[in-house]
């Protein structure tokens, strides 16, 4: 079986601690022959360290666009500096505030409208050193993803729009609370589990994934078995085969044991 997991909200809990159970559990799935995979929406810049030396086989990132298998990068998707200061402008004149999620850095826009989450993001990225400005001369702007922040869709339908204009589109998740993850169009946590399903010879059928929020989903409802945290919202935990505990109350072990994987 191949196993997928999400990070924040599923290996860690809410206040991003990870409980003693989870190693163990996770090795004990690894001992037992399943591959064992990290399915996140972080780009390769914030790749989590807390988990080195985990008995991981490969990570999806950046909801699909850079997948690695046993240390071999086998998808890569980012924009050129070109397109990406053309997504630039296209945010610039819709006044819609935004964080540049790339390989290399997370990008705050100098000319981006104001938003109280901002900040938030911008001491992230500056505690963990990858903070950067945008700037038209740097040559590793390449965009891969954004977080924008819309209290209304509008706004953000209208970015996916344009955007598949300039024949750069993008598709939009609703992370609640008046945030937006823009994902390239025709990538996603699900079209990574097919790549590495190709690869190994696998179907989504015998696949698990675990997770706890929206942009979840799209892995959720494609494999067989499907797992939601108890802290997932209502809508995640009715698309789920099984859920489970909170991650603080062993989520991920009581699961594993659940299905006989660890």
């Amino acid at each position: 079986m191949l196993l997928f997991f999400d990070i924040d909200g599923t290996l860690f809990d809410d206040r991003h601690r990870m409980p003693p159970s989870v190693l163990p559990a996770l090795e004990k799935a690894r001992q037992n022959g399943h591959c064992l995979f990290v399915n996140t929406g972080r780009t390769l810049c914030n790749m989590d360290r807390r988990l080195d030396g985990f008995p991981f086989d490969g990570w999806v990132m950046g909801c699909g666009t850079r997948i690695l298998l046993r240390g071999e990068t086998i998808q890569s998707m980012e924009h050129s500096p070109e397109d990406s200061l053309l997504l630039r402008s296209l945010f610039l004149s819709l006044r819609l505030p935004v964080v540049y999620e790339c390989d290399t850095a997370m990008y705050f826009d100098p000319e981006s409208p104001a938003h109280p989450a901002i900040p938030h993001f911008r001491r992230f990225a500056r505690e963990h050193g990858i903070a950067r400005e945008v700037s038209a001369a740097d040559p590793e702007f390449r965009i891969v993803k954004m977080f924008a922040f819309s209290d209304a869709p509008g706004p953000v339908l209208d970015f996916c729009a344009e955007s598949e204009r300039l024949a750069l589109p993008y598709a939009a998740i609703d992370r609640g609370k008046g945030g937006w993850e823009l994902v390239p169009a025709g990538y996603s946590k699900a079209s990574g589990i097919d790549v590495l399903c190709r690869r190994l010879g696998a179907t989504p059928g015998e696949c698990f994934a675990f997770g706890d929020s929206t942009n979840d989903l799209s892995m959720l409802d494609h494999v067989k078995y499907s797992v939601a945290m108890g802290n997932a919202p209502a809508e995640v935990q009715a698309r789920c085969l099984y859920v489970t505990s909170r991650p603080e109350e062993d989520g991920i072990a009581r699961a594993l044991s659940h299905f006989g994987l660890a």
